[in-house]
Parts: structure tokens; C-alpha cells; sequence
């Protein structure tokens, strides 16, 4: 590999345009290429002379990159994920990892076969989250005991979705394209090892047949139970609970609830990509760029909130790191406040330094065998026992 990491950036939809914004702020990265099917999204990039195709497997197959950052479509992820490991390219995937086992499987093995890098993007790279694992294993709090997680917020009405992005065949709906993050928070805390799932989706909205909220009880090997609830509706908005801040930003808690549109309607790609949100979303183009603010963050992200219960005591995240409540009182564990790229640096660390990199393939499998089971059990009305789990790993290697 050269000394600049050459990645391909294969789409250009709103995972993508977040991705992008990222090689702003990590050195040691270039964007060598991009890949979309919509020729008018690759203009601005051809212009600024970037390689650019119009199928991500050609990008793969391109001598031109050393590594493939995956924002297609959920149900093109598998395809994606495996011809770039064939093709010798690392590997930062968008969640869900893929959308069966099946597939998750066929990404594990090219993934070992060719000896790429595979990094998942993942909530557990937020400091808080990593923090909160520390002190769990580190026992200073006694054995944990339980978890709670809810997020509430209007994932379904607040954003724009094509009729694809919300259809649960191809890896719509909110389980697939919210619950990643929540899965993994609490994989993270609870060691990673989930032994089993009980859990009840729903499809409530008058105007979007989609899954739109789910709640999950999960039990972890030592029998350690966790409760999750994820809300997309946009009635009650859990930054109520955490100072107004939620994943991406900080929210004025008095415009909350000010009345404002509710989309009732998937769009079509031309109302979509048009929109005034779409074109505000992460990047711009690159003669642009000196022109935007660089994204900041003085607090740490949120989502939603989390009660983590030790048996000497409570955490949950502050703005700026963890209170902690014991029988001494509350006090608070100050985290660094890390940017929005970090995905990126694990991946350019692990193929620089030559280390295996985290969270990886085994652990997108472990997370998405969690949210195949959430709706599993909610369609059998059962409880699954789960068997691809792998316990999480706190860092190690310096960054």
C-alpha cells in the first residue's frame, strides 16, 4: 500500500455524503474514487478529478484504490462486501452488515480468505460507550446487573425515505437501519456475548407501511438481562432526557415540539435528491469545502439514553463523559470528545500498523444475528437462542 490510504467511496446517498465529510478530518486518507448509479451525482466528483464508475463492482476491481467504503443500499452490502475482499480492497462497511446469515457468512470467509481489514461502522467507537465497558469490566461497581436503552425520536417522519429504504424485504424499516446502533451500544456494555431474545416489533404509522418501533429483552451468557426500546413515530423525543443532545448534535430543547412537517409519504429519487435536506447532509463538493465549517464536537453524542446497573451502583452518559452514582453521590468521568470519523482512523491504523481491526466482521455477523432475531421472534412470537456471538474488545493499540 502506498503512504495514503486511496478509498472508494461506493454511494453517494446519505450515508455516503456523511462518510465523505470525513476525509476532511483524517490524515492519512485520500478519496480516490466514487461509485453511483446516478450519473449526475458523479459530476461534481469528475470535475474535481476523481475516479468515478457508475457500478461499485467495477470500483472494487480499479487498481486505482486501496480500500472500499460501503454506503449502498442495505441489500447491496453482501455483494459489495465480497467483491471488494476478492479484489484485495479493506473493507468500512455502513450497518447492517448484510441482510441473512447467509450472506453475513460468504463476507466473513472473503473477508479471511484475502487477508483484508474489515471495519464495521459501529456506535461503540462514541468514547461514553467504550467508557461505560471500562468501568463494567473493570468490577469497580460490582458485577453488572442490567440495561436499559431507549431512543425516541422521528426517524420515520423527520427524514425522507425512497419507498426501497423503508420496504423490510431489502433492509428497510426501523430495526435494520436504527437498531444496528442499539444492538451494539449494548453488546458493547454487556460484554458482547447475547445468549437470547425475546422482542416485538411493530408497524404503526398510518402513512408508512414499515416497521417504525420494536422493544427487545436480551439475556447475555451470565444471564445478565438488558431491555431495549426504539421509537421512530417523532411524538416524544428522549433528548428531552439528555440536554437536548442527541446523535449527531445538540437539539434547543424549546423547539422540540414546536409543530413543523411530518413527512406521510416515501418520495421519489428526484424529490429526494433534489431536497434542500438531502443537499445539506455532510459533504460538499470538494472546490466547496474550504467554504463549509469543519464538523465540531464540544459534547459527546447521544443516543437516546442508557441506564447501565452494576450492583454497587448506576451510569449513564453526561455531556461530557459518564455520571456515575453510588452510594458517595453522583460524580462525573470526563471522556475525550473524539470526531464523527473515527470508523476511518481504526481502518487506517489496522492496515498501517498491520493489526486486526475492531469491530470487524465477526462482530457486524454477532450484531446483525441480534436484529434477524429481534424480528424473528417478533413474527414466532418466541424466544431465540442465538449462536454467532463474539465477546467485544475493549482498544488496545494506540491510535
Amino acid at each position: 500500500m502506498p503512504g495514503t490510504l486511496r478509498v472508494g467511496m461506493a454511494g453517494l446517498g446519505r450515508a455516503g455524503r456523511i462518510m465523505l465529510s470525513w476525509f476532511r478530518q483524517v490524515e492519512g486518507v485520500e478519496l480516490a474514487a466514487v461509485a453511483d448509479p446516478r450519473a449526475d451525482a458523479l459530476e461534481p466528483f469528475q470535475e474535481q478529478g476523481v475516479h468515478t464508475f457508475l457500478d461499485a463492482v467495477d470500483m472494487c476491481k480499479s487498481s486505482d484504490v486501496d480500500a472500499i467504503c460501503i454506503a449502498t443500499p442495505s441489500e447491496l452490502h453482501w455483494e459489495t462486501a465480497v467483491m471488494a475482499a476478492r479484489n484485495g480492497k479493506h473493507i468500512l462497511a455502513e450497518k447492517p452488515m448484510a441482510l441473512s446469515l447467509e450472506e453475513a457468512a460468504q463476507i466473513v470467509d472473503a473477508v479471511h480468505a484475502s487477508g483484508v481489514k474489515y471495519v464495521q461502522r459501529s456506535k461503540t467507537f462514541d468514547p461514553p460507550i467504550r467508557k461505560m465497558r471500562q468501568v463494567v469490566a473493570s468490577g469497580q461497581l460490582g458485577p453488572l446487573i442490567q440495561v436499559n436503552s431507549w431512543n425516541y425520536r422521528g426517524w420515520l417522519v423527520n427524514w425522507s425515505f425512497l419507498a426501497s429504504e423503508l420496504d423490510t424485504t431489502r433492509g428497510g424499516g426501523l430495526t435494520m437501519r436504527q437498531g444496528p446502533h442499539q444492538v451494539d451500544i449494548i453488546r458493547a456494555i454487556g460484554g458482547g456475548m447475547v445468549k437470547s431474545i425475546r422482542a416485538r416489533t411493530g408497524r404503526w404509522s398510518p402513512d408508512f407501511d414499515t416497521e417504525g418501533n420494536y422493544s427487545a429483552y436480551l439475556e447475555f451468557e451470565d444471564g445478565t438481562p438488558a431491555m431495549l426500546s426504539n421509537n421512530g413515530y417523532g411524538y416524544f423525543d428522549t433528548a428531552e432526557l439528555t440536554w437536548g443532545y442527541g446523535e449527531a448534535g445538540n437539539y434547543p430543547l424549546e423547539e422540540l415540539y414546536t409543530p413543523r412537517a411530518r413527512a406521510a409519504r416515501p418520495l421519489d429519487p428526484g424529490e429526494k435528491y433534489g431536497s434542500r435536506e438531502y443537499q445539506g447532509i455532510g459533504w460538499a463538493p470538494p472546490a466547496l469545502q474550504a467554504d463549509r465549517p469543519q464538523p465540531q464536537r464540544n459534547h459527546q453524542p447521544f443516543y437516546g439514553l442508557t441506564v447501565v446497573s452494576c450492583q454497587r451502583g448506576d451510569m449513564r452518559q453526561s455531556p461530557e463523559g459518564l455520571f456515575l452514582y453510588t452510594k458517595g453521590g453522583k460524580t462525573e468521568i470526563p471522556c475525550d470528545v473524539d470526531g464523527p470519523a473515527n470508523e476511518l482512523v481504526e481502518l487506517r491504523d489496522a492496515v498501517v500498523q498491520e493489526r486486526p481491526a475492531f469491530p470487524d466482521e465477526r462482530w457486524g455477523m454477532a450484531s446483525l444475528e441480534v436484529l434477524l432475531a429481534i424480528r424473528q421472534s417478533s413474527d414466532e412470537g418466541r424466544e431465540l437462542v442465538l449462536k454467532h456471538q463474539i465477546p467485544y474488545q475493549l482498544p488496545k493499540y494506540p491510535k
